[in-house]
C-alpha cells in the first residue's frame, strides 16, 4: 500500500507535467498574438466579418454557418477586432482536433494518438487557417464526421446517433461537404443498418426532424438564390478548359508535397502543406493500411483526391485542407506501423521499447519546434504575408 501511494506524487508530477506543456502548446500556438501578430486582417477575413455581421446577411447566404452564427455573436459580444474575428476559427480548430484524438485513439491507442495529434497540432497550415478569421477551418469536418461515427459504431446509442446526425447536418453547411456524407452513406449503408437497428422509432424520428430543422435554412436560401447550391456542391463559377483544369489539379497535388503553385495566405512562398516527415509516415500509414484496413485507406485516399480535386477545378488551395484530414489520420497509422515493427524485433527487451517512444517524441517535438518557428516567427515577417494582411 506504502508503494502505492509513494507513485501519486510521481504520476500527479507527471500528468501536471503534461497538462502543462499541452496548455503551453496550445496558447502560444492558437492564442499568443492572435489578433496583433499581422497587422491586420487579410481580405478573406473582412468578407468573413462582413458575411456574419447580421443574422439576415446569414439567412441570405449560410454557407459556412455554423463559422459564420458563432462568429456573428463573437461580433455582438466583443467587438469587431481582428482578435474577435479569430477566436471561432480558434475554437473549431481546437474541436477538430478533439475529434480527431478520440478517433485516432480508438483505432490507435493512446499514445499514437497524442503523438499524432500534436502533430497535426503543430502544422502551420493547420496552425495558419485555425488563427484565421476565414471559415477555411470548417473544411475539417470529416474528422468531425468520423470521430461521432466511430463513437456511434461503438456505443450504439441513441445519444451518439443524434451527435452523429446533427453533425452531419451542420457539415452540409460547408461547401463540398455533401458529396463525402453521400459516399459515407454509400459505403457504410449496411453497418449503419446494423449499428442503428436497436434503436427506438422515436430516436430515428427525433435525430431525422432535428437534422431537418438545422438544414431548413440552406434549403430556403438554395431556393431564393441557386448559387448558393453550387457553393455547397462546389461548383465552380466558370469551367475553365479540360487541360487547364487537368493541370491545375496536378499542382494542387504537387502543392501537398512540392510547393504550390502561387502564394497563399497560409505558407511562407511556395512551399508545400507537408514537410518530409508528414509525407513519409503518411506513406508508411497507406501501405500499412492496405495491408491490415483497406476500407479505411481507400477513404482516406478518396477524401485526399476529393481535396486536390476540388482545390484544382475551383483554383483555390484552401480546399486542400480536405486532404490534410485524410493526410492526418494516414500519418497516424504510419507512427503505429513504424513503432509495432519497432517492438516486433526485440518483443522480450523492454530497452528497445523505451528507445522507440524516445525516438518518435523526439520526431514530434522537432515538428513542434518547426510549427511553432513557420507559423508565429517567420510567416508573419514575410513581404507576401504583410502584403496580405493590411486591411484595417
Amino acid at each position: 500500500m506504502f508503494g502505492r501511494l509513494r507513485k501519486i506524487p510521481k504520476l500527479g508530477f507527471k500528468y501536471g507535467l503534461a497538462i502543462f506543456s499541452i496548455a503551453a502548446f496550445i496558447f502560444f500556438a492558437y492564442f499568443w498574438r492572435l489578433g496583433t501578430l499581422t497587422s491586420g486582417q487579410s481580405a478573406s477575413e473582412a468578407a468573413a466579418a462582413a458575411a456574419s455581421s447580421s443574422l439576415s446577411t446569414i439567412v441570405n447566404d449560410p454557407t459556412y454557418g455554423p463559422h459564420k452564427i458563432a462568429q456573428f455573436v463573437s461580433q455582438k459580444i466583443f467587438g469587431h477586432g481582428a482578435a474577435d474575428i479569430r477566436i471561432v476559427s480558434v475554437l473549431s480548430a481546437l474541436f477538430f482536433l478533439v475529434c480527431f484524438y478520440k478517433l485516432v485513439r480508438g483505432w490507435f491507442g493512446k499514445m499514437i494518438s497524442l503523438l499524432s495529434t500534436t502533430f497535426l497540432a503543430a502544422t502551420p497550415w493547420f496552425i495558419l487557417i485555425a488563427r484565421n478569421g476565414s471559415p477555411a477551418i470548417l473544411l475539417l469536418a470529416p474528422l468531425a464526421i468520423l470521430a461521432s461515427y466511430y463513437w456511434f459504431g461503438r456505443s450504439e446509442s441513441s445519444r451518439a446517433f443524434y451527435v452523429l446526425i446533427v453533425t452531419c447536418a451542420l457539415s452540409l453547411y460547408v461547401p463540398g461537404m455533401i458529396w463525402l456524407i453521400l459516399l459515407g452513406l454509400l459505403l457504410a449503408r449496411k453497418d449503419f443498418g446494423v449499428h442503428s437497428a436497436n434503436l427506438s422509432r422515436v430516436s430515428k424520428f427525433g435525430a431525422y426532424l432535428l437534422s431537418a430543422l438545422i438544414i431548413a435554412p440552406l434549403i430556403y436560401a438554395s431556393v431564393n438564390n441557386l448559387e448558393i447550391i453550387k457553393s455547397i456542391f462546389l461548383v465552380p463559377e466558370q469551367w475553365a478548359a479540360a487541360l487547364i483544369s487537368l493541370k491545375s489539379i496536378v499542382w494542387s497535388f504537387l502543392a501537398l508535397v512540392w510547393r504550390t503553385p502561387t502564394h497563399a495566405e497560409h505558407i511562407i512562398g511556395r512551399l508545400p502543406m507537408l514537410n518530409i516527415a508528414q509525407i513519409a509516415l503518411a506513406t508508411f500509414g497507406c501501405f500499412a493500411l492496405y495491408k491490415l484496413a483497406r476500407p479505411k485507406m481507400y477513404l482516406l485516399v478518396f477524401i485526399a483526391a476529393f481535396g486536390i480535386i476540388t482545390a484544382g477545378i475551383n483554383r483555390n488551395l484552401v480546399f486542400l485542407t480536405f486532404a490534410l484530414a485524410a493526410v492526418a489520420v494516414a500519418l497516424a497509422a504510419g507512427l503505429r506501423y513504424l513503432y509495432m515493427e519497432w517492438k516486433s524485433v526485440f518483443p522480450l527487451n523492454p530497452i528497445p521499447k523505451y528507445m522507440a517512444i524516445v525516438l518518435l517524441s523526439s520526431l514530434v517535438l522537432l515538428h513542434v519546434s518547426y510549427g511553432l518557428r513557420y507559423s508565429l516567427v517567420a510567416w508573419p515577417n514575410t513581404t507576401e504575408t504583410r502584403a496580405t494582411f493590411m486591411l484595417k
